[in-house]
């Protein structure tokens, strides 16, 4: 199992599509924490989507998204889970994964926020000081301790060419899988 965090806009997605072409399947703990506030009539902003995220840690704890996430696991093979965001997430799928590895995916505020915004995501910040919300926000949540414990940090700082390449070498060199793309 390989657990993909980083702050947002950082190219967690675009690693995720790298390993699902190297045949692993894909788990996003966003997508988890979007279902789960459509069903409860959270509007799809940020900030909304965000206070409601937190109510649940605080309400369910620190790795309710985790512990929702998991539910979608299969034994299919191997999998990447998206969105890792704090330490009880990782504890938490450990007990799926003897050793799960955890890559953290690396990129500067600025180029961040100019992916943001092209990538026009209904729920995406639109400011910059949208996205200093946000960071804070998740920073609470303690991204920044995972990050600085993962087993492998890429940097997105190029084209996204050389991204996915940096992703590919990764994935094949580190994991031994076969690189079929």
């Amino acid at each position: 199992m390989i657990v993909v965090t980083g702050m947002p806009g950082a190219g967690k997605d675009e690693f995720v599509k790298v390993a699902r072409s190297l045949g692993f399947m894909d788990l996003h703990m966003g997508n988890t924490v979007r279902e789960f506030a459509k069903r409860a009539g959270i509007p799809e902003i940020d900030h909304e989507i965000g206070s409601f995220a937190t109510s649940e840690r605080k309400k369910y704890g620190m790795d309710i998204w985790a512990v929702r996430t998991a539910e979608k696991i299969t034994d299919d093979g191997r999998t990447v889970i998206d969105g890792l965001r704090n330490y009880e997430e990782l504890q938490y799928f450990s007990r799926f994964s003897e050793n799960p590895y955890v890559v953290a995916i690396f990129a500067s505020r600025k180029d961040r926020f100019s992916r943001i915004v092209k990538r026009d995501r209904p729920d995406d910040i639109r400011t910059m000081e949208e996205l200093i919300e946000r960071d804070t926000r998740e920073l609470s949540w303690g991204i920044g301790n995972v990050i600085a414990l993962a087993d492998y940090m890429i940097v997105n700082d190029d084209t996204l060419e050389t991204f996915h390449e940096r992703c590919r070498k990764l994935l094949t060199e580190k994991f031994s899988i076969s690189n079929r793309v």
